[in-house]
C-alpha cells in the first residue's frame, strides 16, 4: 500500500490507486489527477495538476514504476506512462507526455513497436506539447522546446527542440548570469532589501540565494516571497514550522 508523508493534500476527485510507494511531504495531488500502478514514489513537495495521469498502459506489470526526486511539477493534463519504469530527478517540470510503450499494430507484420524505460535527470523542463518516446535518457540541466518529440538521448546542459528533437545549443545550462531581483520581487510591494544575492525581508528573514538557505521568521509575507522565488525556479529546502523556517526533515 502507498504511504503518505506529512501534510500531503489529495483533493476530492483525485484518484490514487497504487499497490506500493510513497508520496513525499507537502505534496499536492489536484482534483481530476489519476495515479495508478504497481509502484509510484514522489519526492518532497511534488505537484500533480488537474487531469494529469501517472500510470497508463501496462502500469500494473511487475516491472512498472515511477521514482521521482523532490519538486516534481506535473502540469495540467500531462502524462507519464510507467509500464517499463521511469526515473526522474529533482526539480523537473513536465507538461509533457512520457511513454515507455509505443505501438498499436501487429509487430509480426512489421509495424513499429517500441518498449523501454525513460530516465530524466535533475533540473529538466519540458513544457506542454513535448512527447518523450520509450528508451530515452535525458541528462541534467536540460530544456526542451514546446512541441518537440524526443526519440533519442539528450546530454546534460543542452537546449533541444524539434520533431524529432535535435540539440540547438550544447552546454547552455547552467550558466552564470545576473538577475535583477527587484524585477522579480519588487511588484510584491513588500519592505525588502537586496545585498550580495541575499534578500532581507523586514530586517527579519534572510533568503540567501547562492546557498539556498532561509533563516528567520515565517509568515504570510515571507511565504509569498518564497513562493514568488519558486515560480522563478529558485527553491529552498525549507518549510514554515512554528513561525520559523526549518530545513526539510
Amino acid at each position: 500500500m502507498i504511504d503518505f508523508g506529512k501534510d500531503v493534500v489529495i483533493e476530492d476527485g483525485a484518484i490514487v490507486n497504487v499497490k506500493s510507494g510513497h508520496i513525499g511531504d507537502r505534496s499536492i495531488i489536484r482534483s481530476g489527477a489519476r495515479l495508478e500502478g504497481t509502484f509510484i514514489e514522489l519526492g518532497t513537495e511534488s505537484y500533480v495538476d488537474h487531469g494529469a495521469i501517472i500510470g497508463g498502459g501496462s502500469c500494473w506489470d511487475k516491472g512498472a514504476y515511477l521514482k521521482t526526486g523532490c519538486w516534481l511539477h506535473l502540469g495540467w493534463n500531462a502524462q507519464i506512462n510507467i509500464g517499463r519504469g521511469v526515473d526522474i530527478g529533482d526539480e523537473v517540470g513536465l507538461g509533457a507526455a512520457v511513454f515507455t510503450h509505443g505501438g498499436y499494430l501487429p509487430i509480426d507484420q512489421g509495424f513499429p513497436i517500441r518498449w523501454g524505460p525513460v530516465k530524466i535527470g535533475n533540473r529538466v523542463w519540458m513544457p506542454n506539447g513535448v512527447i518523450v518516446l520509450p528508451n530515452v535518457t535525458i541528462g541534467d540541466n536540460v530544456v526542451v522546446a514546446s512541441g518537440s518529440v524526443v526519440n533519442r538521448d539528450l546530454p546534460c546542459g543542452c537546449f533541444a527542440g524539434g520533431s524529432p528533437a535535435k540539440i540547438i545549443r550544447e552546454n547552455a545550462y547552467p550558466k552564470k548570469t545576473h538577475i535583477f531581483l527587484l524585477d522579480v520581487l519588487g511588484n510584491l510591494g513588500y519592505d525588502l532589501s537586496i545585498h550580495n544575492d541575499e534578500i532581507i525581508c523586514y530586517k527579519q528573514t534572510k533568503f540567501n540565494l547562492p546557498l539556498r538557505v532561509v533563516d528567520g521568521e515565517a509568515n504570510d509575507v515571507t511565504e509569498s516571497i518564497k513562493n514568488q522565488l519558486r515560480r522563478n525556479g529558485i527553491r529552498f529546502k525549507y518549510y514554515a514550522k512554528d513561525g520559523k523556517y526549518a530545513p526539510w526533515e
